[in-house]
């Protein structure tokens, strides 16, 4: 083998993770980067979808082998009464941010916790180093004499610097890294916020936990959608009654607008930009969108929203850049910070084990970096115009997704172009 790598990897996240789990089993040396403080994380107890690439990674490279997720065996629509209007015999397998990110930073770090307080021992060698560095809040990047050098501040104070061969920018929607390489390149908001929260199952009536059946569920009404799907409990608990429903209310607030701005300022008067987080929504916010709940919404739905305690609102933005490798192929942007979907078609993760398992080709030289990048940019431009499509036509109505259409087919047809041109 040759000389293992040096990695930086700024962003500590499920996509940060997965890349470094690759590359440390490998035989590389991998140092994290997370600006966050904290030794470790805390989502905001929010649901996501394993998709087949999430679950091939775990399949690989979990070595705690403990189950994660709970499959819904079809996706079902329920009308304004609750009662089940439609079926799509489609099977989705679901887990929450908790779960997924203990579970990685177990195989990245050793790191144990309720969520994985046991993992087998596999074997140590061949494999490189692993560090993961909280606190640290990256500045600025540069290549020089064929090295690439991330600075950052302490969050005790101070500021350091590493040298990478390779270095992998896998921070989030807003990265900092994309943000220094591309300034021009933003966030754009899309028109409308998801409302967000979970109940546990054993809170909520017997009617209700009937009504939803272990199945995601949808409930669609003029201009907004609401949907529901059942994730582990507290520590990953996968007990009937000790699960949680989790729900995603979609709902319209033009840009610019009165209400948006009063939406998005929480309860220490601080106006957020795309999340006001768990225990920060004001209370009569929080009253109001619970009475419009009653009002609206079928009475499972309604009862969920209810006994929510702590919900959270996300912004819904879009972000894509053009490009995913610079600096000669050693710095690549990674996950959301090179493509942030729109949750409905709940591929982020999906789409962080993508780019994983192809980053192990690059450095194993079964792929090269160009190659890579036109695989990483087909997938996030095909999969960000359908959910770019499925948003606008279930927001905006039948015009909107007129013209979403037109443009996820141009993407569509440009992707099966390149894949029988180059095979």
């Amino acid at each position: 083998m040759d000389k293992p790598l040096d990695v930086v990897i700024v962003g500590g996240s499920l996509s940060g993770l997965m890349s470094g789990i690759v590359l440390k089993r490998l035989g590389h040396n991998v140092h994290i980067l997370n600006r966050d403080p904290s030794s470790s994380l805390q989502g905001q107890g929010a649901g996501i979808s394993a998709m087949q690439n999430v679950q091939d990674f775990l399949s690989n490279y979990d070595l705690s082998k403990q189950p994660y997720s709970i499959p819904s065996p079809n996706i079902q629509f329920l009308n304004r009464e609750g009662e089940l209007i439609k079926t799509w015999k489609v099977s989705v397998t679901m887990t929450s941010w908790n779960v997924l990110y203990y579970r990685l930073r177990a195989n990245f770090d050793g790191l144990l916790s309720e969520y994985c307080p046991e993992i087998s021992k596999g074997s140590d060698i061949g494999e490189g180093k692993a560090v993961y560095d909280p606190g640290k809040n990256v500045t600025d990047v540069k290549y020089e004499d064929g090295f690439v050098t991330v600075y950052f501040d302490n969050s005790e104070g101070g500021s350091g610097s590493l040298h990478g061969d390779l270095v992998i920018a896998a921070d989030g929607p807003g990265s900092k890294i994309r943000q220094i390489l591309q300034p021009e390149l933003q966030r754009k908001y899309a028109g409308y916020v998801a409302w967000r929260g979970t109940a546990y199952e054993g809170d909520v009536s017997a009617e209700t936990r009937k009504a939803f059946g272990d199945k995601m569920s949808y409930y669609q009404m003029p201009r907004g959608h609401i949907l529901m799907y059942t994730i582990p409990g507290q520590n990953g608990s996968l007990q009937p009654g000790q699960r949680l429903l989790n729900y995603v209310w979609y709902c319209n607030h033009a840009t610019e607008s009165a209400d948006l701005a009063d939406l998005m300022t929480d309860t220490d008067g601080h106006r957020h930009r795309i999340t006001v987080p768990m225990g920060k929504l004001r209370p009569d916010l929080w009253a109001r969108q619970q009475a419009l709940a009653a009002t609206i919404l079928p009475p499972p739905f309604a009862e969920l929203v209810h006994r929510t305690t702590l919900p959270f609102i996300q912004a819904i933005t879009d972000v894509d850049s053009p490009r995913a490798a610079f600096f000669d192929g050693k710095l690549l942007l990674v996950g959301d910070a090179l493509a942030a979907f729109r949750p409905h078609v709940a591929s982020s993760t999906n789409q962080a084990a993508l780019h994983a398992r192809l980053l192990g080709k690059v450095v194993m030289r079964e792929m090269g970096v160009g190659e890579w990048e036109r695989e990483v940019l087909a997938y996030a431009k095909v999969t960000g115009r359908m959910s770019v499509l499925w948003g606008n036509s279930n927001q905006f109505g039948y015009w909107a997704a007129v013209g979403s259409a037109v443009w996820f087919g141009q993407a569509w047809v440009e992707q099966w172009l390149r894949k029988w041109w180059y095979g």
